[in-house]
């Protein structure tokens, strides 16, 4: 980590974050022009949100802005950290290519998360369980099914144009604002991740140019998880639980409602509320704008639960701000 004031009173960086900016916008311009010339495009089906052939596989080039971004900014990678990215994101990539068998792919999920887990969390775990190590190995591999989960929901959210952006845009900024309210540090990962989705947003708002694809949206939740992660490693759980709540709601009662429902949960749907919101005649940009206010609210109430050490009102208060909405995606 860097001081927030001296990172930014240095001309050198401010010149490195502009050129950030304008590689992302070329990149991407690029990458959109050459997967629409060799036909890597996603065609619309009877699922789809989408109506006109649109480029795919944006990751493609968005995970490598970021690796060099944050690299030239300063940011460190551990290399188990980067091997676990490197993991998903290959696969993710060759999933968008190939439709890879879903329990092939989601096997090499665990194998990512298990190393991520083993280099990063193993020795918080073993501080924080000493002399307990069944407990651990439990505690462990219940972290290792939950960080599976949570990169494949966001997978799952990544459904119309513009959403994953929102998402992910107000976690970075959420995380930077905190790290500087908390420490007077600059978080350089989010900030990397924030410069390239922000400008990936400008092509993917509706009606989206280019979509993310497994290859971003598999590799960017679990660089979520891992920011968020942090911010629970350094004592603030609640807010890296509040951050994402509205994706973790939203998954989850979908998949709940499936089971109770007696259908195929693992099988691909659009039953999702963002997706119901559409079948009830909102547009894209509709449902962006409320997920935009949704994000503001959890913004809110994670931060007043750093204010207010970890107080679960917080928490609940986020899940009616969250059902709320939801509720009225679903309204007929």
């Amino acid at each position: 980590m860097q001081d927030f004031y001296n990172f930014f009173s240095d001309g050198a960086i401010l010149l490195k974050i502009f050129l950030s900016i304008i590689s992302s916008f070329i990149g991407i311009y690029l990458s959109r022009l050459i997967f629409y010339r060799i036909g890597f495009i996603d065609n619309p089906n009877i699922r789809s949100n989408h109506i006109n052939p649109t480029a795919l596989g944006a990751g493609i080039i968005i995970i490598p802005l970021i690796l060099l971004i944050s690299f030239n900014l300063g940011f460190i990678w551990e290399k188990e950290f980067l091997l676990s990215l490197s993991i998903l994101f290959i696969i993710s990539i060759l999933d968008d290519i190939k439709n890879i068998n879903p329990l092939v792919r989601l096997l090499f999920h665990f194998v990512s998360i298990s190393i991520f887990v083993a280099s990063y969390l193993y020795t918080f775990l073993a501080d924080t369980i000493a002399n307990a190590i069944y407990i651990n190995i439990i505690f462990s591999f219940i972290t290792i099914v939950s960080i599976v989960w949570f990169i494949n929901a966001f997978n799952f959210m990544d459904g119309i144009d513009g959403i994953t952006s929102i998402e992910i845009f107000f976690i970075c900024l959420s995380i930077i604002f905190f790290q500087f309210y908390l420490e007077k540090e600059i978080n350089i990962l989010a900030l990397s991740i924030l410069i390239t989705i922000t400008v990936f947003f400008y092509f993917n708002w509706s009606p989206a140019t280019i979509f993310l694809g497994d290859s971003g949206s598999i590799p960017l939740g679990f660089l979520m998880i891992s920011l968020l992660t942090d911010l629970s490693l350094k004592g603030y759980w609640l807010a890296s639980m509040i951050l994402p709540l509205y994706y973790i709601l939203d998954t989850s009662l979908t998949l709940f409602k499936r089971i109770y429902n007696k259908k195929k949960f693992w099988k691909a749907h659009s039953e999702h509320y963002y997706q119901l919101a559409l079948k009830n005649g909102f547009s894209h940009i509709k449902v962006n704008y409320f997920v935009i206010l949704i994000n503001i609210g959890l913004f809110f109430l994670s931060f007043f639960s750093l204010l207010y050490e970890n107080n679960v009102t917080f928490l609940i208060l986020g899940i009616v701000w969250c059902s709320v909405f939801l509720y009225y995606f679903s309204k007929k």
